[in-house]
């Protein structure tokens, strides 16, 4: 298989008009043309040669991939992003009211920005003495795995002290320096795993899943993760939802859509998705795949899940700060502003109408995105439909 440089959030574009000179596109180097395609897609990923990146190489390389770079939302997004086929019919003011969106989201702090999928384990290791250039890629990718399994019905709080538990647990008892490692878990006991997670939600089920899905991994994986959809579902207690999250955010493949339930429950509110047709995730996943652009499924997730989890009455700051290093900047962010509109996004985020015009009227939204698709310019006519605001 060829080989693919580590860009990775650079987008492979069909039919450029400026032949680019490699195949493999860097970040520094990269240059912007113009372009007539039916499709944004991103690049194939080397499985080889992604075991083969040693720890700081993987993690430059999948930070970028998978687009945790830093004020990544309020970095406008090229217009051609939004490019689709001609038979390809997407909500009206699409566009426009995803980029307001994107700027919106750059101003507000969400669980997922420090205790979601991908950060759970870094987050976790910090508080623990472990530094990012400390964990193997192979133990990162177990680590994002197990995360992904614990967060199932669970908030990403919960979920970040259950990992905290195993790590501690890993580190103290069971003298493994580097804290959640194949070998390590497996020498857990399934009680005992039950008791380190019991906060989450069906732990005693998660537990006895994890032991069976590590084993599988060293019998069958050379005790990696797998790096396929249908591998990864495979695995005991992995659905769709987990084994997308999972494949994105520990191998840099996106094959799909990751649907949880604030993605859902928002798709369904602005019509993103025919409510009726749509009766679980996985239904509202294949949905949004058949219209939403293929360069915007790496990141629709975690924007939409970081207004979901805003909106929820139960969230307590203080679980989320407690996560934070002392010096991290995001201490210092005024709380009562973060509050105050987190109220009104909760307010306005009941129904499509509403939520455009709320976007529309916020000042300083109209990011420098250069969204230069035309659309019709009538709000649909549907009445408000009311927000679930527990987990």
């Amino acid at each position: 298989m060829q080989k693919v440089c580590p860009p990775s959030m650079t987008i492979l574009r069909k039919r450029p008009l400026v032949q680019a000179e490699s195949k493999c596109f860097h970040p520094t180097s990269a240059k912007k043309t113009k372009i007539k395609q039916e499709e944004v897609v991103p690049q194939p990923v080397d499985i080889d040669w992604v075991k083969s990146l040693p720890n700081k190489q993987y993690f430059e390389w999948i930070v970028v991939r998978n687009g945790n770079v830093p004020n990544r939302w309020a970095k406008p997004l090229d217009s051609s992003i939004f490019f689709t086929g001609p038979s390809i019919k997407v909500p009206d003011k699409f566009p426009e009211t995803y980029a307001r969106m994107r700027v919106l989201r750059s101003r507000i702090l969400a669980p997922v920005d420090i205790v979601g999928g991908s950060s759970i384990p870094v987050t976790v290791a910090l508080q623990c003495g472990i530094s990012r250039d400390q964990i193997p890629p192979r133990d990162y990718r177990l680590q994002v795995l197990l995360g992904v399994m614990l967060s199932s019905q669970t908030k990403d709080e919960v979920t970040a002290m259950a990992m905290h538990n195993i790590t501690k647990y890993c580190i103290d008892e069971l003298h493994c320096k580097l804290g959640i490692t194949l070998e390590a878990v497996l020498q857990i006991k399934e009680t005992k795993l039950d008791e380190l997670i019991h906060s989450v939600g069906f732990h005693t089920r998660k537990a006895k899943y994890i032991l069976s899905t590590c084993q599988i991994l060293q019998d069958q994986h050379l005790g990696d993760v797998p790096a396929t959809i249908n591998g990864l579902l495979a695995l005991p207690g992995v659905g769709p939802k987990m084994a997308y999250l999972t494949l994105q955010k520990a191998w840099g493949i996106i094959e799909g859509i990751c649907v949880d339930v604030h993605v859902d429950r928002l798709a369904k509110i602005w019509k993103w998705v025919d409510p009726q047709k749509c009766k679980n995730p996985d239904q509202t996943r294949i949905q949004l795949q058949n219209w939403l652009p293929r360069g915007l499924w790496t990141e629709i997730n975690s924007l939409l899940v970081g207004f979901g989890q805003i909106i929820t009455k139960s969230r307590n700051v203080s679980d989320l700060l407690k996560f934070l290093p002392p010096e991290d900047p995001r201490n210092s962010l005024d709380w009562d502003l973060q509050s105050q509109l987190y109220k009104e996004i909760q307010h306005n985020i009941t129904s499509y109408p509403k939520w455009v015009k709320f976007l529309e009227g916020t000042p300083g939204l109209n990011a420098d995105a250069e969204v230069d698709v035309k659309q019709e310019d009538n709000a649909n006519e549907q009445g408000d439909i009311r927000v679930k605001v527990e987990d």
